[in-house]
């Protein structure tokens, strides 16, 4: 109900072409983690608030890998072509091909090293940025690995990953609002190409 409301609020924000590419690249993203957050957040107050937590992290981690893998799926495997000797994708009719050529010969090949797709260069750096921000969860739980195996007591367990989780609650915000501030350089930069 509350979050319908929240997409297709947002969704006629992308009618106004001054703010459509700021609007799809951030604004959208940002009201769209808000009530998964909540939810997280919201989970946690009670009196087993640990594993309370844990089940709405583990629901709200399993559902977003499902949305990056499930369409990157569908998108390979609805935009793969033949590959020519080179490796490279054959989007276009090669000069002495038949008249019978289509991008995907035989129809129906599913040949693993003899189709693919092509990647873009938005696609290679927004690969970077995912690679790069996956790798701030390792800022604490590269020293709850090793606190772990050091010592079995709880207080200095958490005394100690305390202070990595805050440089990494700082990391990521300030992943975060580079990620907003590129986003929003790209969306002008898009508009003023349309100009």
């Amino acid at each position: 109900a509350a979050s319908n409301l929240i997409s297709d609020g947002s969704e006629l924000l992308l009618l106004v072409p001054s703010v459509a590419g700021l609007v799809g690249s951030v604004v959208l993203p940002v009201l769209g983690a808000v009530p998964d957050g909540m939810m997280v957040l919201f989970s946690g107050l009670g009196p087993d608030a640990q594993s309370e937590v844990a089940v709405g992290v583990g629901a709200m981690a399993g559902s977003t890998i499902m949305l990056l893998t499930f369409p990157w799926f569908l998108a390979i495997l609805g935009g793969r072509v033949n590959l020519n000797a080179d490796g490279y994708p054959e989007y276009t009719k090669p000069k002495d091909a038949p008249d019978s050529w289509s991008k995907l010969q035989p129809a129906g090949n599913r040949g693993l090293f003899t189709t693919g797709v092509a990647g873009t260069a938005e696609v290679r750096s927004t690969a970077g940025v995912m690679v790069l921000t996956a790798m701030l969860f390792f800022v604490v739980q590269g020293p709850a690995c090793f606190v772990v195996a050091h010592t079995d007591n709880r207080v200095e367990q958490a005394t100690f990953v305390n202070r990595w989780a805050k440089w990494g609650t700082f990391a990521t915000a300030a992943a975060f609002f580079a990620y907003l501030w590129a986003q929003g350089k790209s969306a002008s930069r898009m508009a003023e190409k349309k100009q």
